[in-house]
Parts: structure tokens; sequence; C-alpha cells
């Protein structure tokens, strides 16, 4: 959950502050969207360390900071039996003082957590990715890259029903395709597995009426926790 809203100079006090921007949102959790005690680290594009604060769940998973503007930033997060995360954050060229908000969320690092994938991520009955999908599975990629210690088995359920050996040939050949990109981005083989399938999604299931022409309903994509190291 990400959203922008920049407020741009306001009153003469503002001004002598600066061309500065005041970075603001809060950190919640992925599943209950509670808020979270985080710790926030921001480095500019040669890594180096400019400014480090915290969010307080006690104050609404708040945080605060202040950057220069017209810079690209990495934003690392991290918080106690959560995944840690990393996002970039490119703040606008302003001549006074700007307030950027944005919010971050983590997910929990507990074994047998499950995450569903929020977009579609294969054509109709098809193994081929669709469009936009190598860059969703790029993020995970990442973030399986940062946390090392951490476990996952792919879970791929198929667009229709059907015999059960095709729809688990169908799942099996779907998440071996997901299991691969990962292995080519870097993530050791032994972190990774496959759940068999052989049934539609017990947790989104296929809609009982026709769908509007031009819609169409896709399996689910599911990764889940199998051990954290």
């Amino acid at each position: 959950m990400i959203f922008l809203a920049i407020v741009l100079g306001a009153s003469p006090a503002d001004a002598q502050v600066g061309a500065t921007v005041l970075l603001q949102g809060v950190v919640l959790d992925a599943q209950t969207r509670k808020p979270i005690t985080a710790q926030l680290t921001i480095r500019d594009a040669s890594g180096a360390k400019v400014n480090e604060t915290r969010s307080n769940a006690a104050e609404a998973g708040t945080y605060q900071c202040i950057l220069k503007p017209n810079t690209r930033y990495t934003v690392e997060l991290q918080a106690d039996g959560y995944m840690k995360r990393r996002d970039t954050l490119t703040l606008p060229p302003v001549r006074a003082y700007t307030e950027l908000s944005r919010d971050f969320i983590l997910l929990p690092k507990i074994q047998g957590q499950r995450f569903v994938v929020t977009i579609p991520l294969f054509e109709i009955n098809r193994v081929t990715f669709r469009v936009g999908a190598e860059e969703e599975l790029g993020s995970y990629a990442e973030l399986l890259s940062d946390n090392p210690d951490v476990h996952i088995a792919i879970e791929c359920y198929p667009d229709r029903s059907d015999e059960a050996s095709q729809l688990s040939t169908l799942a099996a050949a779907r998440a071996e395709a997901i299991r691969q990109f990962f292995i080519q981005r870097g993530i050791s083989a032994s972190r990774l597995s496959t759940t068999p399938v052989a049934t539609t999604d017990p947790y989104n299931p296929p809609p009982r009426k026709l769908r509007p022409k031009g819609r169409f309903y896709f399996g689910g994509t599911y990764f889940v926790i199998t051990r954290v190291q």
C-alpha cells in the first residue's frame, strides 16, 4: 500500500526551512493492516546512509524524516518478526519546504505464513508469463534476497476445472516456472520448493456464473514460508 501526497510551500516560517522535504507516513502489517514499530534507514544513490528514523506502533505506525529534494533514495525497513524490505523513492525538485507522504507495508516472517500474489502471473491456461509478471516476481526475488533465512513453497492454481491430472500438470509447470525465475535471480534452489496441486484455488474459487465478456478468472499464486533459519 503506497500513496503519495505533496504539499508545496506554505507559510513564511516554512520558507525559512529552505528547500527540504519532510517524508512522513505509516508502516503497517501486510496481513492485518495494524501499525508496526520499524527501523527505517535512508540511503542515497551511492549507498551512503543519509538519515534514519523509526515508526511508532503506539502512534498509528507513523514516522518522519527530513531529506533533500530532487534525489533518489533507497528506504530500508526492518522490524522484529517481519521480512526486511527495500523500496526506492525519488523526491521531486522543489524550491521551498515540502511535505511528502509514503506508506509502507511489511510481510510477517513466520513459518506457515501465506502470501497471495495480487496480480495474475500467467496467460489463461498457459505457463507463459503475462505482461508485468516478471516485474512483480522481481520484487519478490529482491525480498527473498534481503531475507536469506526464509525458505518458501510456491503454490499455483489453474484457471479452470478439469481432470485432476491436467490440473496438476499445469499447476506444477507454473510453480516450476516461478521457481526457475527466482533461481535465475540468484535465489538458492535449496530455499525453494513447489506444492503439488490438483484442484482449483480453494481460497479464491472460480465463479459459478458466467463472467462478463472479456473478463477472465485466473488461478491464484501463493508463497508460503516453510522455514525461517
